[in-house]
């Protein structure tokens, strides 16, 4: 009798157990996406879900801008203002005429001399430049100097940079068109 509990106690066991296996291997696959076969086994190459398109790949961004164009900072026939900054240490000049923005950006408060133009401000004679609105060109683009030269002048009571190589601007993730900036820029 204890013979034959032993070998019922083993097949019941065995018996589940293999009916587990039997079940969740026939269980049907529940993923609707497409992969390898879904045309042999649908017959068709289209997307399941025409209503919810997917996307494969990196999309592909639209440039706004179409041309190049230049700008005049601080031109005799435009009117344009400049912020205070050489009483406050400022470590940036901006120019505005109507919308246009135009702002150079220091590491520090600038010293009398020539800076190249760079992505970033460093203390070694770079500095930045950034273009809102840049005319003809579309509204709220920004536009950042790429290369180019300035000449700053500083008194006590003034801050005044002449664009010496015209500034070429780009936006931040197209090289063209370009805009290219020059002119003068102040404050006081």
């Amino acid at each position: 009798m204890k013979h034959i509990m032993k070998k019922n106690f083993l097949v019941i066991p065995g018996l589940i157990a293999l009916l587990t296996i039997v079940v969740f291997s026939c269980k049907k696959k529940s993923d609707t996406g497409t992969g390898p076969g879904y045309k042999e086994e649908n017959g068709t190459g289209l997307n399941p879900f025409p209503n919810n398109p997917t996307v494969t790949g990196t999309p592909t961004s639209t440039n706004p801008a179409t041309q190049n164009s230049q700008i005049v900072v601080g031109g005799a026939n435009q009117i344009w203002s400049n912020l205070s900054c050489a009483s406050t240490s400022s470590i940036s000049l901006k120019s505005v005429n109507g919308l246009i923005d135009v702002t150079l950006k220091f590491v520090s408060p600038p010293a009398t001399g020539v800076y190249a133009i760079g992505p970033i401000p460093t203390p070694n004679q770079v500095c930045s430049m950034e273009v809102n609105n840049a005319p003809n060109q579309p509204a709220g683009t920004v536009w950042y100097g790429k290369s180019g030269m300035i000449s700053v002048t500083t008194t006590s009571a003034a801050i005044g940079a002449t664009i010496t190589t015209n500034v070429i601007c780009v936006q931040q993730n197209f090289n063209f068109p370009q805009v290219s900036v020059s002119g003068n820029m102040g404050c006081n």
